[in-house]
């Protein structure tokens, strides 16, 4: 929670009357921090005309990569079972915990059913290959033979798992074991799933094995590891993603795309049509946002004083997706969290509509003059 007393909120009215005189370019900053601002009728009749996607999925989430905001949710919060798609943190961790190259060694443990690219016990695969197998094939021999030989067992390396969430802030998930068969404890949310598919993203490597198509591993033996993201290659920008399946979790499926550098992710659990889901999903997302760039390209810095010496905060570029009927109505606050603090992050830039909070970037402390 920001906090408004004594110099904190001398600083905030120094901060919001010099961005008032230097200005950041349409929209505009408000010069009363909290003020209300209601919808107008333009806005009001903008917005029930469009219509949210119609979709099968219970669980939906509809994640706008560079704000983390939810650009579409259906129960996103539920805690059930997130099959398969487990396997895209238990990539995570295996590149955290082993090279790329590193040689595998399968135990007697990789015979797991239903879903297995083949491997037996006592061959050897390359680390990189194996995570082919695990996210274009979804095999749970290859998911096993990962946790064994980069942890020493599937439990250690669930704990890996575990951390890993934490870290990035998925509060709603926890993992039993690295490929996603149902079992008691081991569960996530279309939320913290739709994060998992942006941190994904966010490693060359991974990101160029979800978005290719078939990978063949020459051997001997020869495996050929096929893409099962239906998405893909079929719909416009899709670059990656992950299928899953159990009795529990029924049909499954995270997507992501990008179009005019703007990425998002769909993921849609216990769906009828897991496919036509997230293509609408997408849809949405591109047809019903546009994309506002809040600051210019280069960083602005901002003047302010903290006693008796003279800072500045600066404001990266920030790229916000915006419903097409509040694109005119935006506004931007600055929420001083620690006045006292010589550099790190300052506050918050929350950039506001009519309806709600659209996304939140760090305020940062500049070189002191």
């Amino acid at each position: 929670m920001s906090t408004r007393l004594g110099r904190c909120g001398a600083l905030l009215l120094s901060l919001l009357s010099l961005v008032a005189s230097v200005g950041f370019g349409p929209p505009q900053w408000l010069e009363r921090d909290g003020a209300d601002v209601g919808v107008g009728p333009a806005a009001a009749r903008a917005a029930q005309a469009t219509r949210p996607p119609v979709i099968t999925a219970r669980n939906a989430a509809l994640l706008d990569v560079a704000s983390g905001r939810l650009l579409y949710a259906r129960a996103a919060d539920e805690q059930v079972a997130p099959a398969s798609l487990t396997k895209m943190m238990t990539a995570l961790v295996a590149l955290e915990l082993g090279q790329p190259e590193q040689r595998i060694t399968a135990s007697s443990h990789v015979y797991v059913e239903p879903v297995v690219i083949g491997l037996d016990a006592g061959e050897t695969m390359r680390l990189e290959d194996l995570l082919y197998g695990l996210l274009l094939t979804s095999g749970n021999d290859a998911a096993v033979a990962i946790a064994e030989g980069l942890a020493g067992s599937v439990s250690r390396f669930a704990a890996a798992m575990n951390r890993k969430a934490a870290e990035l802030g998925l509060h709603n998930t926890h993992f039993q074991n690295p490929h996603g068969l149902d079992e008691p404890g081991h569960y996530s949310t279309a939320r913290d799933v739709a994060r998992i598919t942006a941190a994904l993203m966010q490693q060359p490597l991974l990101a160029r094995i979800v978005g290719t198509r078939v990978h063949t591993v020459p051997g001997p033996p020869l495996y050929q590891f096929r893409n099962s993201n239906p998405l893909l290659g079929t719909v416009a920008g899709v670059d990656g993603g992950k299928t899953g399946f159990t009795d529990l979790a029924g049909r499954c499926l995270a997507v992501t795309a990008e179009r005019g550098g703007h990425r998002v992710v769909a993921v849609v659990l216990h769906s009828q049509n897991p496919a036509q889901d997230a293509q609408a999903l997408l849809e949405f997302a591109y047809g019903s946002f546009e994309w506002t760039t809040a600051v210019p390209s280069r960083p602005r810095l901002l003047d302010y004083q903290r006693e008796r010496e003279r800072r500045q905060a600066r404001v990266e570029e920030v790229a916000i997706a915006v419903p097409l009927w509040e694109r005119a109505q935006l506004r931007f606050r600055v929420l001083i969290e620690d006045a006292t603090r010589a550099d790190g992050p300052l506050g918050r830039l929350r950039v506001e509509s009519p309806l709600g909070i659209l996304g939140e970037f760090p305020l940062l402390a500049g070189t002191p003059r």
